[in-house]
């Protein structure tokens, strides 16, 4: 199953609840100990610093179940318990930042920053990357939970356009979460954003069009309306505690969040083009149209994340029963350690554009 064992692989996927929990142990102690106060960085220094040194260290394990093998993984009541108990970490993570709004008032700057960056990123971790997990399920009430950890961070939206918008056009120009060739981290998130938004919005009404809604009632059943309804419903929250900072901190982390995933989605489908017949239909999504990564640590942190082309080629499969595959091409570090790589533009095309070339990918130039 994997080099491992099937107990060890299991047991991995608590890393994400555990940092998510170390980040709440760490902010609390710096909220009592102002020689802490560096603490509210912690959860930036975890996710951007020590989880890809690890990784690295630690090495890659590719997995390449059987069908057995992952009909009992997919079965397997533990993992399925996974996303609920890191869903409910975060839930608490977020209420508990929003309670003490006037200890993190008394904060300096620099601190402040610090909480709310690193709150953000646990919000990408536990919030959205959990909540692609669920959105993908075949229970409602598991894709509803997706819904309503997308909303903690303002981005109930992705719900809609990621299983209904960006599973379809992947690996296209019609797809705003798809980089093209030479497209700089910095054109391509704010691009991602608003095609997001925008794409998301005309998905669901169009689809109220076909069954026959139009007008105020259409406007009224978009499930993005409601998802929009309960990010605002924890923003009065927030304000209730916090006021103005209470929604400096609710927003502030949600913005850090979606940033973070459309900084991932950019590392994901980087350059990479599906190809269309002499009709101009596209051929299927296929391995070789999203990025891999088989790093142990950040695997087992982002449930699987990484082993985005078999995500891709089978978009319902869980978690827990993903295959690596080599034939895909192939990330040389973890998401995180690639996104500091982006940020500097020439450093990761000198990095990824020989990649592409040798596998054989068809680049989106």
């Amino acid at each position: 199953m994997t080099k491992f064992g099937y107990h060890a692989y299991r047991f991995s996927f608590w890393l994400a609840p555990l940092v998510g929990s170390s980040f709440l142990l760490g902010v609390s102690r710096a909220f009592e100990d102002p020689s802490l106060h560096w603490m509210t960085w912690w959860g930036t220094i975890v996710t951007y610093l020590f989880v890809p040194l690890v990784d690295k260290l630690l090495g890659r394990v590719t997995t390449r179940f059987t069908p057995e093998e992952q009909a009992t993984l997919v079965r397997d009541s533990m993992l399925r318990a996974i996303p609920w108990v890191s869903g409910l970490v975060w839930l608490a993570i977020l209420g508990w930042a929003i309670a003490h709004v006037p200890q993190f008032a008394e904060l300096a700057l620099i601190y402040q920053i610090g909480f709310i960056v690193s709150l953000g990123v646990m919000g990408g971790i536990l919030a959205i990357n959990i909540a692609h997990e669920l959105v993908h399920r075949n229970n409602k009430f598991e894709r509803f939970a997706g819904g309503v950890l997308l909303a903690s961070v303002c981005y109930g939206v992705f719900k809609v356009e990621h299983v209904r918008g960006h599973h379809l056009r992947v690996a296209t120009h019609d797809d705003p979460a798809t980089a093209r060739l030479n497209e700089t981290i910095y054109a391509f998130v704010p691009r991602a954003i608003f095609g997001v938004f925008f794409h998301g919005w005309r998905i669901e009404s169009e689809a109220l069009k076909r069954q026959g809604h139009s007008g105020v009632a259409a406007f009224l059943r978009n499930e993005n309306l409601h998802w929009a309804a309960l990010s605002a419903a924890i923003a009065a929250i927030a304000y209730s505690f916090g006021g103005a900072l209470g929604l400096a901190v609710f927003f502030g982390a949600s913005a850090v969040a979606i940033i973070e995933l459309e900084l991932v989605d950019y590392i994901e489908h980087y350059g990479l083009l599906r190809s269309r017949d002499p009709s101009g239909k596209l051929e299927p999504v296929r391995y070789q149209h999203s990025w891999d990564y088989s790093g142990w640590f950040t695997n087992a942190l982002l449930v699987n994340l990484q082993r985005h082309s078999d995500h891709h080629a089978h978009g319902g499969r869980a978690f827990g029963a993903l295959n690596s595959h080599p034939e895909a091409p192939q990330l040389p570090a973890s998401y995180a350690a690639m996104i500091l790589a982006a940020l500097v533009p020439p450093l990761y095309r000198a990095i990824i554009h020989p990649r592409i070339s040798a596998a054989g990918a068809r680049a989106s130039a």
